[in-house]
């Protein structure tokens, strides 16, 4: 009598979750606008740098911009990432989301009655090969100051300012000279400066 004997091969895929990024955050209702928005307790700048730049980005000089968006917990941590636009180039966004949710740190928005709650936060990364010059940003921004009669700036409107700014420039306002009118008393003015940086179409000799 002859005996068989039957292997049954079960294949046990992994979650789904555990399969994607962790560049993909879980699904969560936070508010878009809470009354008090996340704001970072350092420079932005410092949570990535060149020195993390993916070897072979920097051998090849693959360059690109992140943005992402960020869910910032009560705690003022991150604590998921997700692409909102990829620099086309994996590494770099696999990267970024890595680094900011290692280090970023934030004071944690509030809500209407200023207990603090998760929030989302938008934040861009730019992976400049050392020693290189990013491009210009096309912008218009315009400063409004109000000098008062002693120099200091009383009043100050920043419009255009894009939204991943590190510095505002209303809080590294100048102090100027005393203001005076033609007949030397001391006046208060108002001052209105543009900054304009736009790219030009190419000439026929370019």
């Amino acid at each position: 009598m002859k005996k068989f004997l039957v292997f049954l091969v079960c294949t046990v895929s992994a979650p789904v979750v555990a399969q994607e990024s962790e560049v993909v955050p879980p699904v969560r209702i936070l508010p878009s606008e809470p009354a008090e928005k996340a704001q970072p307790t350092e420079n932005p700048g410092n949570w990535v740098t060149t020195a993390d730049y993916p070897g072979w980005a920097a051998r090849t000089g693959s360059q690109g911009r992140v943005v992402t968006e960020l869910v910032v917990e009560k705690s003022g941590r991150v604590s998921a990432c997700r692409i909102l636009v990829s620099s086309d180039i994996p590494d770099l966004d696999r990267t970024a989301c890595e680094k900011l949710r290692q280090r970023a740190r934030f004071k944690p928005a509030r809500d209407e009655k200023g207990i603090p709650i998760a929030s989302r936060y938008e934040q861009s990364v730019r992976f400049v090969l050392p020693g290189a010059s990013s491009l210009p940003t096309e912008r218009r921004l315009i400063l409004e100051y109000l000098v008062d009669r002693d120099g200091s700036v009383k009043e100050c409107e920043v419009e255009g300012l894009p939204e991943d700014e590190a510095v505002d420039p209303c809080d590294i306002a100048p102090t100027f000279e005393p203001p005076r009118a033609a007949d030397g008393t001391l006046e208060q003015r108002r001052y209105r400066l543009t900054h304009i940086i736009e790219r030009l179409p190419l000439s026929d000799e370019d």
